[in-house]
């Protein structure tokens, strides 16, 4: 593995190997790949001017050309933590292994396994590489809250060998190649309206990026429906539906799975109660969660359908 300098001028090709700039100033070193090195080093070469064509030509054939470049997002994870130090980057590499294996496999359950936790107090020696992201970018240090305490989302690329054994001891396997893309079918119920949720609705706009981030989560892409096409549908005939009309829906939508759920709040427990199904999937049974923010709710709905469209052994 290369050691790359984080002081170097480097391309926007590799910069998910950058990390950010302790408090102290110093540079520190993480692992790069050796693509990184050609790159950086034949533009250094012709004295940093790297025409963006042929920059991005050598990235194509560098990381497009590798078998395993999309699958590498499977064995990724982000956390936020406090600072970009050892203190808090180590506690949080057991929370970004679970992340990690619940995408890889599909299963959102898997810390639930038994032999799980030691598998996890382990999981530092499976990390590869980690990045930083300075959350509050831009925004200047002033105080200690824009020091030690400054908020970065910190990402672990984990070994791909070590996490494939992992899973194996778990008795699971890895998801591997494209996955299903879910269509959504949602009723809303809030304290003020209710409506379906729409990808050009004048509601809802928070909680499609919810539902983006738990797709990013589970690496399940989704596709939301458009007002025309839900503008035959009665909110309160959603759970009628045909499966024929339902396949037809998907099929427009170029979907290979749809979700079908009802999202509303609670005010006996404060709290969203979501109730979601997949009429047409190999599974159509219920699964529901209660109490929770939206953000949870969209969890369960995303990670719920992973596990019931994952490959079975």
């Amino acid at each position: 593995m290369c050691w790359q300098d984080q002081g170097r001028a480097h391309h926007p090709a590799c910069a998910w190997v950058r990390a950010a700039r302790g408090r102290s100033g110093q540079i520190p070193l993480i692992p790069s790949s050796p693509i990184c090195n050609l790159i950086n080093g034949y533009s250094r070469r012709l004295g940093g001017s790297m025409k963006k064509p042929l920059l991005m030509l050598l990235s194509w054939f560098a990381f497009g050309g590798t078998a395993h470049a999309n699958d590498d997002l499977l064995y990724r994870s982000s956390v936020i933590v406090t600072g970009d130090r050892e203190e808090t980057r180590v506690p949080a590499i057991p929370q970004g292994f679970e992340l990690a294996a619940q995408k890889l496999t599909g299963n959102p359950d898997i810390a639930h396994n038994p032999a799980f936790a030691s598998l996890a107090t382990g999981a530092p020696v499976m990390v590869w590489s980690y990045t930083y992201h300075d959350r509050m970018f831009g925004t200047p240090i002033h105080d200690e809250q824009g020091t030690r305490d400054r908020p970065f989302d910190l990402t672990f690329q984990f070994d791909r060998k070590r996490m494939d054994h992992a899973m194996a001891l778990l008795g699971e396997m890895p998801w591997l190649g494209a996955r299903p893309k879910l269509a959504l079918l949602v009723e809303v119920t809030d304290m003020a309206r209710s409506y379906m949720l729409a990808a050009d609705g004048v509601h809802g706009s928070d909680l499609r990026s919810s539902f983006e981030d738990a797709s990013t989560r589970f690496a399940i892409p989704i596709i939301f429906a458009k007002e025309a096409d839900l503008s035959a549908i009665a909110q309160d005939k959603v759970d009628a539906m045909s499966h024929e009309s339902l396949a037809r829906l998907q099929s427009r939508l170029g979907a290979d799975a749809i979700l079908v759920g009802h999202l509303d709040w609670e005010t006996n427990e404060p709290g969203w109660h979501a109730v979601w199904r997949l009429p047409l999937g190999p599974d159509g049974r219920k699964w529901e969660v209660a109490g929770v923010n939206f953000d949870a709710a969209f969890r369960s709905a995303i990670g719920g359908a992973a596990k019931r469209l994952r490959p079975t052994k």
